[in-house]
């Protein structure tokens, strides 16, 4: 490689450093109006550079392997042109550039031109992918993978390139072969990173997850990274373990986000103002995947506990039936047989799920913060509940109201979630009841924030949760009565009545949101709409039906408007036949309760006169 490099002499080099310079650092500032200037340049210097090495190649002194290889060195800048073209929006014609590279590569195999081979697949794949036929890429870009594992199969080592041609090594032999094994798998890194992006783009979200953290980990082993931009992708991974309940693992991501990013931050007396800006908000951003971190895991040991009364209620169920079934030996037998079935199917399948390999970092003093197991107990909900809450204090020093409305809003929500998970921890009633109050307050106080001219979406979701709130608290009241076997007195009553109603308001808030300004509802509800405006809908007929009301007129016109609701959901699934299965549970419901209310006024007002 040496010998032909003296060969070709330094005019080669020189040629490609010019065209590398333009392309890689003048470019950046070209003018807007000439955005292509540098590249069109460098165009021009690799065509030049292509003319002289094959003039070479007639050269009577150069050997016939020699030939080959010039032959390959070409072939790279077809591929340097195909890039240029692309770069330069050119599509067509870098296609072509790179589909000619490929078809010389496979026609003439050589162990040397295995990157070249792995780079031009990956651009293919790239290319593809940009024009959105995500299947196609995947193709170009599984065929890269192979050809690296088949490569390492049967060889090993990574070879000389032929880029050393136009760019030599520095450092001995050792050193040389340190450095072609660091370019060849940074090669293969990319193959990985750019999979993970085409199986996003194709929903495979599983298999992403997978070449994302292949990725993750292969830079972290090669020391091949910017510290801020990897801490920021594990965190981003750690939500797609978040969304399978794999809490160890989400974990895991995340204290390794968390310690390399708090290993490269900057004293911020070392920034200018512009990163250090950009520093708060990228450390805002784990903060806030921390938050969804905390909240999943309430979530999850909440709907474990839920399922676990459910299957404590069926079981019983089943127990009942069998005393009465004289042959319900025999079905629990066939069951049990099917159910052992099913589950050597679901160990089978978990055996081939990919093993998740942890990063080689020391994680204690962030894995210890908080806990990756599911909690049944109020303390153990009150620990995570305090951790999430100092993330969200974290966040919000960056996502203000001022600066960053949208995210501030979220994390807002964010903070009403965790009062509301908590909550459910709570056995003291009153307790409970001042968590959701905590909750009213941090949520109106939000609402008189936002222009809903400007803010209308998250209004509308703000009203349906104080909505929801103001029916929880109403219900906690009301619990606290049944259990206590209390005579509700009117002060008591008016509390509750007070919180039913402010309920009903802020749905009849949302509702009216959505005339867009007219007096009456549209005969369809826009799409997003359908389902939380219907549930509305049931939600105030149950809520008028469960105020205290003792006067017969007005619990006489309470169910009149219980019964108006109900029927308005009935009304608008049988006229729009599609929104009845986005709300079957409640429409069946009102269904019945459109014929029964009806009797039930009457009975009710012929018990009233005769009294």
């Amino acid at each position: 490689m040496a010998a032909l490099r003296a060969t070709l002499g330094d005019e080669i080099t020189e040629t490609y450093s010019k065209a590398k310079f333009l392309t890689e650092v003048e470019a950046k500032n070209d003018p807007e109006d000439e955005p292509y200037r540098s590249k069109y340049k460098a165009r021009e210097l690799y065509k030049e550079l292509s003319l002289k090495l094959k003039d070479k190649q007639g050269c009577a002194e150069i050997s016939e392997p020699d030939k080959q290889t010039i032959s390959y060195l070409v072939l790279v800048l077809d591929q340097l042109l195909g890039l240029n073209y692309i770069e330069c929006e050119e599509l067509s014609e870098g296609e072509d550039y790179l589909n000619s590279c490929l078809k010389t590569i496979e026609e003439n195999e050589q162990i040397n031109a295995i990157s070249l081979h792995i780079t031009t697949l990956n651009h293919l794949g790239i290319l593809w992918s940009e024009r959105r036929d995500y299947e196609k890429a995947l193709q170009y870009l599984q065929k890269s993978e192979a050809l690296y594992h088949n490569y390492k199969k049967e060889i090993g080592d990574a070879p000389e390139s032929i880029m050393e041609i136009l760019e030599p090594l520095e450092g001995d032999e050792s050193e040389q072969a340190h450095l072609r094994c660091l370019h060849f798998e940074s090669v293969h890194t990319h193959t990985l990173y750019y999979l993970a992006q085409v199986f996003a783009k194709l929903e495979q979200n599983d298999l992403s997850a997978h070449y994302c953290h292949m990725t993750l980990d292969r830079q972290l082993r090669a020391g091949d990274y910017n510290p801020v931009d990897w801490a920021l992708n594990a965190a981003t991974l750690s939500q797609y373990y978040l969304t399978a309940e794999r809490f160890n693992e989400a974990r895991h991501c995340l204290a390794s986000g968390s310690l390399i990013f708090s290993s490269a931050k900057k004293a911020p007396e070392t920034l200018d103002e512009q990163d250090l800006e950009l520093q708060l908000q990228r450390d805002s951003d784990i903060e806030r995947c921390w938050i969804k971190y905390g909240l999943n895991l309430l979530e999850a040991s909440r709907d474990a506990m839920f399922n676990e009364i459910q299957n404590q209620n069926d079981s019983e169920c089943k127990t009942e039936a069998m005393k009465e079934d004289h042959n319900a030996d025999k079905k629990m037998s066939s069951s049990s047989a099917e159910s052992v079935s099913g589950e050597d199917g679901q160990t089978h399948m978990d055996k081939e799920d990919r093993v998740f390999r942890e990063f080689e970092l020391e994680l204690t003093c962030y894995e210890e913060l908080i806990t990756d197991k599911l909690i049944r107990t109020f303390d153990e909900a009150r620990r995570i509940f305090l951790f999430v809450v100092d993330r969200i204090t974290n966040a919000r020093s960056f996502y203000t109201l001022d600066s960053h409305a949208s995210d501030a809003v979220e994390i807002i929500q964010d903070h009403s979630r965790a009062y509301k998970l908590l909550a459910f921890f709570e056995l003291d009633m009153a307790r409970q009841s001042r968590m959701h109050k905590r909750r009213v307050d941090m949520l109106t106080d939000l609402l008189k924030e936002l222009n809903p001219k400007h803010y209308l979406l998250v209004c509308r979701q703000i009203m349906f949760e104080l909505a929801e709130v103001y029916s929880e608290m109403a219900d906690v009241k009301i619990t606290l009565i049944e259990m206590e076997r209390l005579r509700p007195n009117p002060h008591y009553t008016g509390k509750i009545n007070k919180l039913i109603q402010q309920s009903i308001d802020n749905y009849q808030a949302y509702i009216d949101s959505l005339k867009g300004g007219k007096p009456d509802l549209p005969e369809e509800f826009p799409e997003g709409d359908v389902r939380p405006a219907l549930v509305a809908f049931f939600c105030m007929g149950r809520l008028h039906s469960k105020m205290l009301e003792a006067n017969p007129q007005r619990r006489m016109s309470l169910m009149a408007k219980s019964l108006e609701c109900y029927k308005f959901l009935v009304d608008y699934c049988d006229r729009n036949l599609s929104a009845k299965d986005l709300v079957s549970s409640e429409y069946d419901i009102c269904k019945e309760m459109v014929s029964l209310l009806p009797l039930k006024i009457a009975k009710f007002k012929a018990e009233t006169c005769n009294l």
